[in-house]
């Protein structure tokens, strides 16, 4: 069987000289328009494409304006914005066209951001920062306690990582990072996923990041089997979702799971991957219970974005940041990466890195 060579490369995210003179070097030929307007004979060209996360350019509605197309590499971890799109709901389309994600860059911020606010909360920093801001003054301990609501009263010295649970729903490229840095705190660390099975990691990975034999979590338990799902959850004093949004994960989660029959005294809940695992009321009521939630970060919200007022913003104990812990200086050149290790595996004939399965979403 011969092996496709992939000569002509599209690129339509804005990237530095240097990463575009290595996409260069990789491909005879290489379309660079990141202003997103691309010509309709290459269009016609190009074989394989680096894109945000919104896919091709929104003229491109059918897939015989791609006729060469055969993979798509996204900048982001989701897909699902470019898999709502009409030209990929044809059965042509996605049997010509494979669609891969840039799961694995985002280790590089999302899991620093992850113990960065849990420590900020373990800390009572949002409320100090909010003080010393707000009113131009030194923020006595009292008033921070005052301020901080039900958590500072049930909890109002600082806290410490070492020696906590730290619970992974989800265990895939952010969370095998983020549960190697748990680690370096004296932390045990388990992890959540749909069979409960210590898997290795599969996809891009950025040497030296992760955890890619599965081997850090003490245990892991079954999302799937109810009885496993509670176990995992009463021995969270962090937990940490990072799921993408599937029929499987909207609404996984409710106040009843946040309640003190379940999480341990003290909890503190981390959302980094989609708004739409929770309600924001149910995390509201959860924060408001005496012996529920202790705190929350939340990078992800439902709806998303909040409405203006929502009470979620001012909450002492939350943090609510507007989806922007992925983000990252280099972002797009690091996404370059993916797309130069993708075409290595393709002209290869090891088949495409990071595939997104159409029907799952991810």
């Amino acid at each position: 069987m011969t092996i496709p060579t992939y000569d002509t490369a599209g690129v339509i995210v804005s990237i530095s000289e240097a990463k575009l003179a290595e996409i260069q070097a990789a491909f005879p030929t290489v379309h660079y328009h990141p202003d997103g307007v691309v010509p309709d004979d290459h269009l016609a060209e190009v074989d394989i494409w680096f894109t945000s996360w919104t896919g091709l350019p929104a003229n491109v509605t059918d897939v015989r304006q791609v006729p060469r197309t055969k993979v798509i590499q996204l900048s982001s971890a989701g897909a699902n914005n470019w898999l709502a799109r009409e030209i990929m709901q044809s059965k042509e389309a996605k049997e010509q066209i494979k669609v891969c994600s840039a799961s694995g860059i985002h280790t590089l911020s999302i899991p620093q951001y992850i113990i960065a606010n849990v420590v900020n909360l373990y800390m009572k920093l949002q409320v100090q920062l909010h003080l010393a801001r707000t009113e131009e003054t030194w923020p006595a301990r009292d008033r921070v306690l005052a301020r901080s609501g039900l958590s500072g009263r049930e909890r109002p010295g600082n806290r410490c990582l070492f020696g906590k649970t730290v619970g992974m729903l989800g265990y895939g490229h952010i969370a095998r990072e983020t549960a190697r840095l748990f680690k370096a705190f004296h932390c045990d660390v388990i992890a959540a996923n749909s069979k409960g099975d210590k898997r290795s990691e599969h996809g891009y990975a950025i040497p030296g990041t992760g955890d890619h034999d599965g081997s850090i979590p003490s245990q892991y338990y079954s999302t799937s089997d109810p009885a496993s799902f509670k176990a995992f959850l009463a021995r969270c004093d962090i937990l940490v979702a990072s799921l993408p949004s599937t029929p499987q994960t909207r609404y996984m989660l409710n106040r009843d799971h946040f309640g003190k029959s379940l999480l341990p005294q003290g909890a503190v809940f981390v959302n980094v991957g989609r708004g739409d695992l929770v309600k924001s009321e149910e995390i509201i009521a959860a924060l408001d219970a005496p012996g529920g939630l202790w705190g929350a970060a939340l990078d992800v919200t439902d709806p998303e974005p909040l409405p203006v007022g929502h009470p979620l913003f001012t909450h002492p104990a939350a943090i609510v940041t507007p989806h922007t812990s992925g983000s990252f200086e280099g972002y797009f050149d690091s996404g370059a990466d993916v797309l130069l290790r993708q075409v290595e595996s393709l002209r290869g004939g090891h088949g495409p890195i990071n595939v997104v399965d159409p029907d799952k979403g991810y």
